[in-house]
């Protein structure tokens, strides 16, 4: 059995820790804000309704590792999620890949990538 290697949930509140300044400086928001984005991310994994979506989403794909271009199951659950948020996404891309579109789509840009692959 594979060791799963992909956590988006973690990889998003990651971004939102480590967003660069220099570029949300041409945003909308006051400084105030901005700092408060990562603490808001945080605390809302504590609230227990997304904290238990979360280990359920994990646990429902480390049930059925996949190999690389393989993930017919997991790119199954990421999409099915992603309709469940109102999240677009662009499907497939080599072979199960999956690329979801949040935010306005004006400039600061930023891409994430994570692997949904088991390791064998």
């Amino acid at each position: 059995m594979g060791s799963f290697s992909w956590n988006w949930v973690s990889l998003f509140l990651c971004f939102q820790l480590l967003l660069p300044k220099p570029y949300l400086a041409e945003s909308s928001f006051t400084p105030y804000e901005l700092e408060e984005i990562p603490k808001y991310f945080l605390n809302q994994t504590q609230k227990s309704e997304l904290f238990e979506w979360m280990v359920g989403i994990r646990r429902q794909l480390h049930e059925n590792p996949e190999l690389g271009f393989e993930e017919f199951e997991t790119s199954r659950v990421v999409r099915e999620e992603l309709d469940k948020l109102g999240i677009p996404y662009k499907y497939p891309l080599a072979v199960t890949g999956v690329l979801g579109f949040i935010g306005s789509g004006k400039s600061p840009f930023v891409a994430l990538r994570a692997d949904m692959d088991a390791l064998p």
